[in-house]
């Protein structure tokens, strides 16, 4: 008795954790009982073997502990239904939610047993399959429930199941795909500038050193899903000194040494790179951010090969929650993504019903982990549908005492009772004739061979913190589970279930979840911005394009205020760098009716650029720009690195002239605007025509002077003095001549 009564404290413990699995614990009313329920784990499960039941006549060992105050006396109660097996998942769901199922019971009781004086009571129990009357294959409920000696009242109660698979029992194999991601927020806003310093720590003791030591434990079936940006943040770090937040701060060896722990552990197996920065593919959608979207895929799949050292696709998308609508499939097809991973309950199967021919309803088996699903591209895309209740317990917190003993035994469940409902009620499926063929295809002589489901098993958030013993432990479990074979996710094709499923559900929530407008209206501005430092030198360079990607990751979701201080650090960064070109505003001046004003570019980047200039007036009753339209644009010029250019812009005075303004816009190569307009003053006359007269009569005056001096110099070389016009020489020269008298000349 005292064995049967420490198999129910055992099976109440497994119900009870907090890993999801459905596990309760009850206020018990004041006084000696309450006292009891006061601790936080009433009740653990620390042993549980074998996990899966193989033989009838092999023990079962079941340990633990119930926990409360000193002294207090408690009793343990087993409950099961013996010959009972739960015949379909929705059965375990009612039975876990102790809702619609109640076992039959058989108890067993330890009586009045006070704690010790730690307020423990240590448990081991050990039970064969023919006591707890397991009499044929299937999955089995237990619980073990902890009351109240006194009262009666519960304390605590775990639920929780035994899976009995004899051995040389046929069971169809389930197929079972795992992926898991390796992503991380983003650490850095533009290129140079890490905006903290927890890279370092979760790469030395945090979430990525478990990831790691996940990935080295995992093997070679389970596909990692792997953020380029990640990489390249942890290669930044180690290659170099970097600034966190004004702050140098030297290269972290460290980061090294993980990135290349990666590298060997990801040596092998399969890996899929996400867009770059696990971006919210929904929302970048949802609005008008294809563009982004698509560059995401882009650089993503070739960053991650550049950092991994081998070929790693992006065809294969993971959106954030596991949830797209078809708007963003079809910018997924269009990106070359052949393939999505979606929670299967986003791709409903549909029964019809009597009253309503479209109504979605449940299946009574679990229908197949893929389907074909069309977009506006040429060729369909596989979906590839996670399980949502394996996934929740894969990605569950293990981190109670028994919990992950028990979210293993509930995987272990789980994916056994797939194997027994298609094995019970296989779903019809076309033969070569076209009947339904219940059986499934037909093997290689004709005979009918059972059906092999797939199922996918997936975190259910991107930022999912690993517990890396957990994960190793569920893959050794599932690895020799009898009904359990493991495969890649790139070998899950489409099955033929004959379930029906209806068009992707996306709801209100889902888009209540996304990046909020606002700050994927700044990331449109910074996009304009960026587009135009990229496009203004002379050789195209995206210096912001990563940063911008940056600022679309999913994991800004609900972190709006850390979110707008990377975009505020970005902005001030592209600023900082449109300055580099600058329109001198130093006052102008122009004289008369018409002329020209200069206006002069400076580039101070260590590029050559290719500017174009857009000049109006700001004054046009006074300054009037002498072009078209009123509107004077240049070619595209070329400004050296570090140097001056000067443009003269035609314009015409009007109204007598005084202080006006220009407009100088600077615009890159593809008329984007390139920084803000710059005013520059101007101050014009128009009283130039009467000092162009003076200025004139002048000239002429002086003209007519120097003339009447040449004149007068050759009419003295033309008539000598003597009246003679022959001889040779100046007169002086001469024997015969008379000397001139000297006077000045005008």
């Amino acid at each position: 008795m005292i064995r049967k009564a420490a198999l129910l404290t055992l099976l109440t413990a497994l119900l009870a954790s907090p890993a999801g699995m459905a596990g309760t614990a009850a206020a018990v009313p004041a006084g000696r009982a309450a006292a009891a329920a006061a601790p936080a784990d009433p009740l653990v499960v620390n042993e549980i073997t074998p996990e899966v039941v193989r033989d009838a006549a092999a023990p079962v060992t079941i340990s633990g502990t119930a926990v409360g105050a000193q002294g207090t006396s408690v009793r343990v109660v087993v409950r099961y239904a013996p010959n009972r097996p739960l015949t379909s998942r929705g059965e375990m769901a009612a039975y876990l939610s102790e809702q619609g199922y109640v076992p039959s019971n058989w108890s067993t009781r330890v009586q009045a047993t006070p704690l010790d004086q730690a307020g423990k009571l240590p448990f081991r129990f050990t039970v064969t399959p023919q006591e707890l009357g397991m009499s044929r294959p299937g999955v089995y409920p237990l619980a073990i429930e902890v009351t109240d000696a006194a009262t009666g009242q519960r304390i605590a109660i775990e639920r929780t199941f035994l899976t009995y698979a004899p051995k040389g029992e046929q069971i169809p194999k389930v197929k079972l795909a795992l992926a898991l991601p390796l992503v991380d927020r983003p650490h850095r806003a533009d290129d140079a500038t890490f905006m903290d310093d927890d890279l370092s720590a979760s790469l030395a003791s945090g979430r990525l050193a478990a990831l790691l030591q996940t990935a080295q434990d995992t093997g070679d079936k389970v596909t990692w899903f792997v953020d380029p940006a990640l990489l390249d943040d942890v290669r930044v770090l180690s290659s170099g000194a970097r600034i966190v937040r004004g702050v140098r701060k030297e290269a972290d060896p460290a980061a090294g040494q993980w990135l290349n722990g990666l590298r060997g552990a990801l040596t092998g197996k399969p890996v899929v790179a996400t867009p770059y920065a696990d971006p919210d593919m929904t929302a970048l959608v949802h609005h008008g951010l294809d563009k982004q979207a698509a560059a995401s895929v882009q650089r993503g799949a070739a960053l991650a090969s550049e950092v991994l050292g081998r070929e790693i696709h992006g065809t294969t998308a993971w959106p954030a929650g596991g949830r797209i609508d078809r708007d963003t499939l079809d910018e997924l097809a269009i990106s070359g993504v052949t393939s999505v991973l979606l929670s299967a309950d986003a791709l409903p199967v549909r029964a019809a019903a009597q009253d309503d021919p479209a109504a979605i309803t449940p299946t009574p088996l679990t229908p197949d982990g893929a389907a074909t699903l069309y977009s506006v591209a040429d060729k369909p895309l596989t979906a590839l549908l996670a399980d949502p209740t394996l996934s929740e317990v894969l990605g569950g917190n293990v981190s109670a005492p028994g919990a992950a003993l028990l979210a293993r035994q509930r995987f272990l469940a789980e994916t056994a009772m797939i194997a027994f409902e298609w094995q019970n009620g296989q779903p019809a499926q076309p033969g070569r004739s076209g009947q339904p063929n219940r059986t499934g295809q037909d093997g290689p002589d004709g005979s009918a061979k059972t059906p092999s489901p797939t199922v996918v098993a997936v975190p259910g958030s991107h930022l999912w913190t690993p517990d890396p013993a957990f994960v190793s432990g569920l893959l050794q479990a599932a690895s020799s589970a009898p009904w359990l074979s493991m495969t890649s996710l790139d070998s899950v094709k489409p099955g033929r279930d004959g379930a029906t499923r209806g068009d992707l559900a996306y709801t209100e929530r889902d888009r209540q979840a996304e990046l909020g407008r606002s700050h994927l209206a700044t990331v449109r501005k910074l996009e304009r911005k960026a587009e135009a430092v990229a496009t203004v030198t002379a050789e195209h360079t995206d210096v912001f394009h990563a940063a911008i990607l940056r600022l679309t990751s999913a994991s800004w979701r609900g972190d709006a205020k850390r979110a707008a201080s990377f975009a505020q650090r970005v902005k001030e960064t592209i600023d900082q760098r449109i300055t580099g070109v600058s329109v001198l505003d130093s006052p102008r001046s122009v004289a008369g009716s018409n002329g020209q004003v200069p206006v002069s570019v400076a580039n101070n980047l260590d590029q050559d650029i290719e500017i174009r200039i857009r000049v109006t007036s700001g004054s046009k009753s006074r300054l009037a720009i002498d072009a078209d339209d009123g509107t004077y644009v240049t070619q595209p010029t070329r400004v050296l690195a570090g140097r001056s250019q000067l443009v003269n812009v035609p314009v015409i005075v009007r109204g007598g002239g005084g202080e006006a303004s220009i407009s100088v816009q600077l615009l890159t190569d593809g008329d984007v605007e390139y920084g803000n307009a710059v005013r520059v003053v101007v101050r014009a006359t128009g009283y130039t025509g009467i000092a162009v007269v003076i200025v004139g009569a002048a000239l002429v005056i002086m003209l007519a002077a120097v003339v009447m001096r040449v004149l007068r110099r050759r009419s003295r070389r033309a008539f000598p003095f003597d009246g003679t016009t022959t001889g040779e020489g100046p007169p002086e020269d001469r024997p015969d001549a008379v000397p001139a008298e000297r006077t000045q000349s005008p």
